[in-house]
């Protein structure tokens, strides 16, 4: 049964929001702007809420993009709301993050005025930002000529990019003809399940690396993959890396524990992080969107100098990104990182010495075994978790910390961080004080935040 709707929001997802003035429910629709009327054919009826499919779209917003960068968007996997106008896509994610932190009772009332001091940073030029990728890779079965791309939405149908706006612009070439090379010397699925790309910032040094399935890898193959490498390696001044990581598990984890150096003098690349300069492997992790991290860590920055922090505590790490930078601008401060991953730790050790840290000490643990052994008293703790967010044996660690004043956290994911919040709320007297968003993707739903939270 066709309806008209008059679409009211963007959901915290890649979804529209209209409602049914029937029944009353919410349905969800993809490809959809706020002020759009759409003839919407219901696919997914459930109790409380629905999902359908444009038929037509009868009237458009204002707030479309009239003319999208990508004209696979309404396809792809990676892009869910490229056809929002650019600054209309910081509107929806700043009031989604409000509703979030009011719809979990969070207590706002140290931040004052939400709509003016909830900051969110954009970007002037919200294109070819992405300085990684990393593309699932399958083929013709007729003629073998392989395909590299995303993935469409909600399938395992793979879309082979020629041309993504959101990624440096030197990866385009560089997968096309890494595309052709492995079609002349049939290399593709199931042996290799991605290619992975990474790049400085300033695209001068260019990091490739070929995910395989071992048990699946032989010496002609193996010979093959090194002469795809050496080929490319001297087409293209910019490569310094070429890989080959092997992983065997079956499982959405996409690189496995071994990486193999097969071409360069190197088996890392060079950044540039405001002030530190960074060694970034093949697994390294790694703020994806180098501008846009700068923001977040000028951000630290304006807070450390007004906490006057002797102690620091940087709480999953990664590389070291944040206290890097950090500890170089603050040397009388004592830094303390860690994280889980070894080879993150591996990273972050050698970048240490890179930029010559003394103030800075790197160990590997997860955050519930750092918490459970050491007993360190920190002026400032920062957490910067994954998408799940911290667990409550985690908070509860950060509550018994008497001499714990003030908490600054980074979160990838609004609904996990509201949720945090709330818990400390809830058994301390730890309060949101400032909330600054930053818009790590653009033309996409996420969001990354970051909340000073004071006891």
């Amino acid at each position: 049964m066709n309806k008209e709707f008059l679409v009211e929001s963007m959901s915290h997802g890649a979804y529209a929001i209209a409602t049914d003035s029937e029944s009353g429910k919410k349905i969800f629709v993809e490809n959809a702007c706020p002020g759009d009327v759409l003839d919407l054919e219901i696919y997914d009826e459930r109790k409380d809420f629905s999902f359908a499919h444009i038929s037509e779209v009868l009237t458009e917003s204002d707030l479309r993009e009239e003319d999208p960068k990508c004209k696979l968007h309404k396809i792809c996997g990676s892009c869910q709301w490229q056809h929002v106008k650019y600054d209309e896509q910081l509107n929806f994610k700043k009031k989604n993050l409000i509703d979030l932190l009011k719809q979990n009772q969070v207590d706002l009332s140290l931040v004052g005025d939400l709509d003016g001091n909830v900051s969110i940073t954009g970007l002037d030029e919200p294109w070819h930002y992405r300085n990684k990728v990393i593309y699932p890779v399958s083929s013709v079965k007729s003629t073998g000529r392989v395909l590299a791309g995303y993935y469409k939405r909600k399938s395992n149908e793979l879309i082979n990019i020629k041309y993504c706006p959101i990624q440096y612009s030197i990866f385009d070439e560089i997968i096309d003809r890494l595309k052709e090379l492995c079609t002349e010397y049939t290399i593709s699925d199931p042996l290799m399940r991605h290619m992975l790309l990474r790049a400085s910032h300033d695209q001068s040094e260019v990091l490739i690396s070929f995910i395989v399935r071992g048990k699946l890898l032989d010496k002609k193959q193996r010979a093959a993959i090194r002469t795809i490498f050496e080929k490319i390696y001297s087409e293209y001044e910019q490569i310094k890396v070429c890989t080959l990581n092997i992983n065997d598990d079956s499982t959405n984890v996409i690189l496995g524990p071994e990486t193999e150096l097969i071409v360069g003098e190197r088996d890392f690349i060079y950044d540039q992080i405001k002030n530190v300069t960074v060694k970034i492997s093949t697994s390294s992790f790694f703020q994806i969107n180098n501008k846009q991290f700068c923001n977040i860590l000028n951000a630290f920055e304006g807070h450390t100098e007004n906490i006057k922090p002797h102690k620091v505590l940087d709480a999953y790490a990664g590389l070291g990104s944040i206290s890097l930078n950090l500890a170089k601008d603050l040397p009388e401060t004592q830094f303390y990182a860690f994280e889980i991953n070894s080879s993150a730790v591996t990273d972050a050790l050698e970048n240490i010495k890179e930029n010559n840290l003394t103030n800075l000490n790197f160990m590997e643990a997860s955050a519930e075994e750092y918490f459970q052994s050491h007993d360190k008293e920190f002026d400032l703790i920062i957490l910067n978790p994954p998408r799940k967010g911290c667990t409550n044996k985690v908070l509860d660690a950060l509550m018994r910390r008497k001499e714990l004043k003030d908490i600054l956290y980074l979160s990838c994911n609004p609904a996990t961080l509201a949720r945090d919040i709330k818990y400390l709320e809830k058994k301390s007297n730890f309060r949101v004080q400032s909330i600054k968003a930053f818009d790590m993707f653009p033309h996409s739903f996420h969001l990354e935040t970051l909340v000073k939270l004071t006891r």
